[in-house]
């Protein structure tokens, strides 16, 4: 669609070229044949934009002197043999539907507008499976294996009844491997870590979240690994129940607000509205709506907050006193995960807050620590030895947020060899874009803290 008419030249470009010797080898086994005569083809072309573009050669069909074939024609540079689009076509049709994901309708009514090309859907479909048979997944593995950090961050997406293991690289942004499995379970699991491990990687560190598939099965793999848990879903599920027990405050306020003598029927005087406005302090009902629509401030860090949000808190806390302690236990929750601190601080930290009177006498808080037992508690806090490595696994999910896009604009791209060939497709395509790939020797190393020596043994 164009909102106005173009400026500039609208005829065609047309490339002429001849390719007619009288002698010409064949194709396939490379023994020369005689011309009989010549033919004129003409092959869709893109040059220039808005413009429809082509070439016209003068092609030669010889006879040929072997069993390969009884006449073969002259091939023309940048275009397939015998066929009616040049290699550009199909470069500029690939790089559309992998590199830029546009879906296949989307092609087909740009190319006219952009080439004047008319392309079927069929044609489109052939330019992906060409583009996958350009590339080779060996050099891919050259480029992760060159580049690994050390760390390696696991996660799985699931997508028409299948599962997607995805391994990432945090530290240096890339995607090490992935593995299409029918079911997640630990067998397939383990066979995608044994071929991480067939094919070189040393891994040092694994970021992993609470799935039972993770459990204990690192070491059998790579001797020393260091097993860091995400500590993003055991902090949600913790702040999950901090506001079950603030909102079990509300509702103790709320009934509270409902007892005494009841309100006339009908609308009050002007007499008392009046009171009500100017009243300075709200009744009890008033606090539970307020404490309801504020309670997100209980489990929010207190660097994120601006200075309205502050005074709400304030208020919160003078309605209600016994939510001081959720706030001060969530605060100090987010203190054992702070990045400039030891391993041997967090524990500290820990311990105190495990002895702490208050905590122990609330239902809500005692639940809360049973997802800080000290076997899972110290995977939590397995990155405090490093200096680069992140307690999240962030980076898969971000990963699997780029599938999830990918899959989006291929409604029917649903077969396991298609989704196998687009997702090594974008591998492929975000590694030439990658500024490792293209300045050979940038890598990040991974490093230890100065408080700890290496290599990082667990704690018992």
């Amino acid at each position: 669609m164009r909102y106005r008419e173009f400026i500039g030249a609208n005829d065609d470009v047309i490339e002429h070229r001849s390719i007619k010797p009288k002698f010409y080898p064949c194709p396939q086994c490379g023994k020369k044949g005689r011309r009989k005569r010549v033919i004129h083809r003409q092959i869709s072309h893109v040059s220039a934009l808005h413009r429809r573009s082509g070439i016209l050669a003068e092609v030669g069909v010889y006879q040929s002197r072997c069993r390969c074939c009884q006449y073969f024609q002259s091939p023309i540079p940048g275009v397939p043999y015998k066929g009616q689009y040049s290699y550009e076509v199909r470069n500029t049709v690939a790089n559309a539907l992998i590199r830029d994901r546009q879906p296949y309708r989307l092609v087909m009514e740009r190319m006219p507008e952009d080439y004047r090309l008319q392309l079927s859907l069929g044609y489109l479909h052939q330019c992906f499976l060409w583009a996958h048979e350009q590339i080779d997944m060996e050099d891919h593995w050259n480029f992760v294996w060159g580049n690994f950090s050390g760390v390696l961050c696991l996660d799985e997406v699931h997508d028409s009844g299948r599962t997607i293991l995805f391994a990432t690289d945090p530290l240096n942004d890339f995607t090490a491997s992935f593995e299409l499995v029918e079911k997640n379970d630990q067998a397939h699991m383990d066979q995608f870590l044994q071929r991480l491990k067939d094919r070189g990687l040393k891994v040092e560190v694994v970021i992993t979240d609470g799935s039972p598939l993770y459990k204990d099965s690192w070491q059998s793999y790579w001797k020393d690994v260091v097993h860091q848990l995400c500590v993003f879903d055991v902090i949600k599920e913790v702040n999950k129940l901090i506001l079950d027990g603030v909102r079990a405050v509300k509702n103790r306020i709320k009934r509270q607000g409902k007892k005494g003598r009841k309100k006339r029927r009908g609308r009050s005087t002007e007499r008392i509205q009046k009171h009500r406005t100017t009243r300075k302090q709200m009744n009890q009902k008033e606090q539970a709506a307020f404490i309801w629509k504020h309670q997100y401030l209980i489990v929010r860090k207190q660097e994120d907050m601006s200075e309205q949000e502050i005074e709400d808190l304030d208020s919160l806390l003078e309605m209600a006193p016994e939510l001081e302690v959720f706030r001060k236990f969530n605060r100090q929750f987010y203190g054992l995960f702070q990045k400039d601190i030891s391993q041997h601080a967090a524990r500290n930290r820990r311990t105190r807050m495990l002895n702490h009177l208050d905590y122990q006498n609330n239902s809500f808080l005692q639940r809360a620590w049973k997802k800080l037992k000290k076997e899972k508690f110290e995977k939590m806090i397995a990155f405090l030895a490093f200096e680069n490595v992140d307690c999240t696994n962030n980076h898969v999910e971000r990963n699997n947020r780029s599938f999830r896009m990918l899959q989006k604009t291929r409604y029917k791209r649903r077969t396991q060899h298609m989704i196998q060939k687009a997702l090594e497709l974008n591998l492929y395509a975000r590694m030439l874009k990658h500024p490792l790939f293209q300045k050979h020797g940038r890598t990040c190393e991974l490093h230890y803290a100065e408080s700890e020596e290496a290599p990082l043994k667990m704690a018992a």
